[in-house]
């Protein structure tokens, strides 16, 4: 709605109509706005008019002009061809009576219908008026009904942005997506950056400034051109999102954009609270890991190595980067069940009898058992690995005899990496086998004892194999 002047157009095939409608009503004013008058003479000048001009408050229609019913035409081209739905329309005409009123008002959508000389007197003001006041009722009801629209979709966009932030499965995935998400909810509108409090040189004066005196009552403002928002959770020092070129932000959009960081500091915590968690399982699992080699002598890296070995197979096999944390840890429970075995057994300088290596074999379904009955997918893993990770591809392994794909996915992985490490490693009634002699042994044992395709893949890593092996784990 303009808020210079209100539109009228006057659609009339005589001139002195025209004359009469603008010298009666030229010193009219609606809420201290004066009136503007349009003219057309025919229904193509209408149609043309109407096609330019977007906001006419009120028409004033002849019906008969070059066709008895031009008039009629008009309204429905107005209201079904242009779908305006916000225009009055006084529909008159020069002749009472040659129109039915009754069917004029309920077979077209128009809002008054008067005779010309109605029009031509004082109650011409009076029907001005009241079709203007209701023009502006419908425009701003138009408005209001607009800007709620505008805000569902903006907050309908920020659930979902924000929906999305709670997928984020590790820190640095998380603070992608916020980046995306932001230059995304900004519009492009200035360049991005992630600045911490630990180096606040590295800030805008301006935003170093907010920054010092904010009471950490918001997670977003706006200070000049920048745009800041704030990250923080118990454990670290907050960490900001910093835009420039932001000066333009209206308050809903601010409204919005805090909102969505008030969910994103929602998953920030719980990143570091999972971070947290995760690396207080891995400390256990390294500390069971510490047991368990420490009742073994020659077995110092072993889990570690192993673990890191899986890796490298797992990444090849496309496990999920979820699943390889937690593989992570799984497989350097492989042995658990040596706490079951003597220490006579575990340490024998030189070959086991067959009653020794039968209770050896064992400790495959003690570390099953011990494990087996968690209902955390990190012990449930690891249940699997201890227990098939001797299984063999041909069925010659224990302590069941499974072959193929029978054996699990992560048993097979183990079996390869386990037995490399085992090879390449000291022990003590024998010294470590060179590198080329156990990959040569890994090859030979292609399709017998190892998975064929996943023996394929360890090999083409050979680079980072080597690296693993170089590195000191004490």
């Amino acid at each position: 709605m303009t808020d210079v002047s209100w539109k009228i157009l006057i659609v009339d095939d005589e001139k002195e109509v025209h004359l009469l409608t603008r010298t009666v009503l030229k010193d009219v004013q609606f809420e201290g706005r004066p009136l503007q008058f349009l003219s057309s003479y025919d229904s193509a000048g209408t149609r043309e008019i109407l096609n330019e001009e977007s906001d006419i408050a009120l028409i004033l229609m002849d019906i008969v002009m070059e066709e008895d019913d031009s008039g009629l035409k008009l309204v429905k081209y107005i209201r079904n061809d242009l779908k305006n739905k916000l225009t009055r329309i006084i529909l008159r005409t020069a002749v009472p009576g040659e129109e039915p009123v009754k069917h004029i008002i309920a077979d077209y959508e128009i809002n008054d219908y008067k005779e010309k000389i109605d029009l031509s007197t004082p109650r011409l003001f009076t029907s001005i008026i009241k079709s203007l006041r209701n023009y502006r009722d419908l425009v701003r009801r138009q408005d209001i009904n607009r800007e709620i629209e505008e805000s569902r979709k903006k907050l309908t966009q920020v659930i979902q942005l924000s929906s999305e932030l709670f997928a984020s499965r590790t820190m640095e995935l998380f603070l992608e997506n916020i980046e995306k998400k932001i230059s995304l909810m900004l519009g492009g509108r200035g360049k991005l950056w992630f600045q911490n409090e630990l180096n606040k040189q590295n800030f805008p004066s301006a935003v170093a400034l907010r920054i010092n005196i904010d009471e950490r009552s918001s997670y977003t403002w706006l200070e000049g051109e920048y745009f800041i928002a704030r990250l923080s959770s118990r454990s670290t020092e907050p960490l900001y999102l910093i835009a420039d070129n932001c000066s333009s932000l209206q308050p809903d959009e601010i409204q919005m954009l805090e909102i969505f960081f008030s969910n994103a500091n929602i998953v920030y915590n719980n990143l570091f609270l999972k971070a947290e968690f995760v690396a207080t399982q891995s400390e256990m699992i390294g500390l069971l890991g510490d047991v368990i080699e420490n009742r073994s002598r020659e077995l110092s890296g072993h889990q570690e190595r192993v673990s890191d070995y899986a890796i490298i197979l797992a990444r090849k096999l496309d496990f999920s980067e979820e699943d390889i944390l937690i593989l992570q840890n799984a497989v350097k429970l492989h042995d658990t069940g040596k706490i079951g075995i003597f220490d006579s057994i575990l340490n024998k300088p030189g070959p086991l009898d067959s009653e020794e290596f039968e209770t050896m074999k064992s400790h495959t379904t003690i570390g099953y058992e011990i494990l087996r009955f968690s209902s955390r997918k990190l012990c449930q893993m690891a249940a699997s690995i201890a227990w098939e990770h001797h299984e063999k591809w041909d069925g010659s392994g224990y302590p069941r005899g499974i072959s193929g794909e029978q054996i699990g996915q992560l048993g097979r992985i183990t079996c390869i990496v386990d037995v490399f490490d085992a090879l390449t490693s000291d022990r003590v009634y024998r010294k470590a086998w060179s590198y080329e002699k156990t990959i040569q042994f890994i090859k030979d044992g292609r399709g017998t004892q190892f998975d064929p395709h996943m023996v394929n893949l360890f090999l083409e890593e050979q680079d980072k194999i080597k690296e693993i092996l170089m590195r000191d784990y004490n």
